[in-house]
């Protein structure tokens, strides 16, 4: 039985749209992390990878692995075939479960979705084929590439909330003025679209100027900048590169930091003469609080919109 567009919604009222119309923001760190430190605290998420360079599966170990081949076709099937969706990697983590991507099905969704996102009901194809599924899960999170447009129509048009990493230079934030653009259009077919918040990125710990500025501009935009997030994550190369290296989420790389005995033993080595790996950054301890901030920050503000919504009906 086809679900009307007000029962869609209603099924998808846990779904987050991470996007920014600009590359390099971390859209897709922010997915992974927001998504891992959820499941472990204890959510069921969902993860829904929408990029067909499929960068979640290295962002989660999959690729290192061996195991991201055909990741994509599940979506594919479930939106092009009318197809039950399923998880291409159930359980990736414990309470995680990822919706992948692959370059040849993910490139094919995105000719499927511009051949039929301008016909009636086209916008409304991933909430359908998410819905069924949706109600299992505490959290969906959705990863976009910052091109393919047509698939930024068809993510608004089945989240609840909508999330936007933004850097502090002009075409970062130029491209959160093109997604604050379509975020007003996608409302006429998901009038359920929030805009969940802004969260700024890769900015120095002392940067306190510009994080001034950017709240300055985003109250400008938005006409005020209570959506950004107080949290602020960290610009530090170390853990990242580190990060995705060895598939791990952030919370998860910071239990491979060294403890000072264990830095002078590699010191100790070092001296000698012996090859020894490169150490973990501390920084590490740093960007997981952040990202652990950003999440609590997140639930807290889908909890208090839910029970606002609650105290209205």
């Amino acid at each position: 039985m086809d679900l009307t567009p007000e029962q869609l919604h209603g099924a998808c009222r846990r779904v987050v749209a991470i996007v920014n119309g600009k590359g390099g923001v971390l859209k897709t760190t922010t997915a992974a992390n927001l998504a891992g430190q959820a499941a472990d605290a204890g959510h069921n998420v969902l993860l829904v990878d929408l990029d067909p360079q499929a960068n979640l599966s290295e962002d989660l170990g999959i690729t290192q692995a061996g195991m991201g081949d055909d990741a994509g076709a599940p979506l594919f099937d479930a939106i092009a075939r009318n197809r039950e969706l399923v998880p291409s990697h159930p359980q990736i983590r414990p309470r995680l479960d990822l919706v992948g991507a692959d370059p040849a099905n993910t490139k094919a969704l995105i000719a499927w979705v511009r051949a039929h996102v301008g016909q009636p009901g086209g916008q409304l194809a991933l909430a359908r084929a998410i819905a069924p599924i949706a109600p299992r899960y505490g959290l969906v999170v959705l990863d976009l590439p910052p091109g393919e447009e047509e698939l930024r129509r068809i993510a608004l048009a089945a989240a609840r909330y909508l999330l936007i990493p933004t850097q502090a230079d002009i075409s970062s934030l130029k491209g959160m003025r093109l997604i604050a653009q379509q975020f007003g259009e996608a409302r006429h077919v998901n009038p359920e679209l929030q805009l969940l918040g802004i969260l700024l990125v890769l900015v120095g710990e002392s940067a306190t100027a510009i994080r001034k500025d950017v709240r300055n501009t985003i109250a400008t935009d938005f006409g005020t900048a209570e959506p950004m997030f107080r949290t602020v994550i960290r610009h530090a190369l170390s853990p990242a590169e580190s990060a995705r290296k060895r598939g791990l989420l952030a919370h998860e790389l910071e239990t491979f930091v060294p403890s000072r005995a264990e830095t002078f033993e590699r010191l100790r080595q070092r001296a000698a003469g012996a090859t020894v790996e490169r150490a973990v950054s501390s920084t590490a301890k740093k960007v997981a609080a952040d990202w652990a901030g950003l999440t609590e920050e997140a639930l807290i503000r889908i909890a208090e919109r839910e029970a606002a919504e609650r105290a209205e009906q």
